[in-house]
């Protein structure tokens, strides 16, 4: 039977939403096409209709992930301004550390980028440069161009690395995780205090 338009559509929807759930979970290496297939409930036959291969499917599924937390942290809500407490709240969340299917994947995927391919590299990379931008945009307006953009990177990169770090000892110690999210948290806010209170993160801002 053939497959209308837009049954090849959800099939495609389901097979990014596998990948990215399952990249993220077990790493692009500890993952096959098979593995996603039966995730989406298709076959390999299937995948390769949509995807040239692994690392096609890969980079695509990434920028699919990235696009969907990355839009819902940054949509706006008349109830809450977004402000640097946004990404603070949600990138150093203990919930997000803890649901390794959930959250960023240039955070869950950082380490293996580097072992990947070109196309994987360029999706990441896309996505490092809108998340600065992201948190640029809600730095105080103090020092100049260059001076923000490096706080911003600062920012990133201290995202990646508290949950890299946090992931790893949370087994062997929970407290000591914690302990590493609280105090970057505590840094993060003393380089770029916010002019409000922080207010409680409205519901659904956590990345999935």
């Amino acid at each position: 039977m053939k497959v209308t338009k837009e049954q090849a559509q959800q099939n495609r929807q389901a097979l990014l939403e596998a990948a990215g759930r399952l990249f993220k979970k077990h790493g692009i290496d500890g993952i096959g096409v098979a593995d996603v297939s039966r995730e989406a409930g298709l076959t390999p036959g299937a995948l390769y209709k949509h995807f040239v291969d692994k690392q096609d499917l890969a980079a695509q599924a990434f920028s699919h992930a990235f696009r969907l937390g990355f839009d819902r942290v940054n949509a706006p809500r008349p109830e809450a301004r977004r402000s640097i407490d946004t990404y603070l709240r949600v990138y150093l969340s203990p919930r997000i550390r803890d649901d390794l299917e959930a959250g960023c994947p240039l955070i869950a995927t950082a380490c293996e980028t580097g072992r990947q391919g070109e196309q994987l590299s360029q999706s990441f990379a896309d996505a490092f440069v809108e998340f600065r931008a992201g948190v640029e945009s809600v730095l105080p307006e103090t020092g100049d161009a260059a001076q923000r953009a490096a706080l911003a990177s600062l920012f990133v990169a201290a995202f990646v690395g508290a949950n890299a770090i946090s992931r790893g000892v949370v087994k062997a110690d929970r407290d000591l995780a914690d302990e590493v999210l609280d105090q970057i948290r505590s840094v993060l806010v003393g380089l770029a205090p916010s002019p409000e209170p922080t207010q409680k993160a409205p519901s659904g801002t956590e990345l999935a």
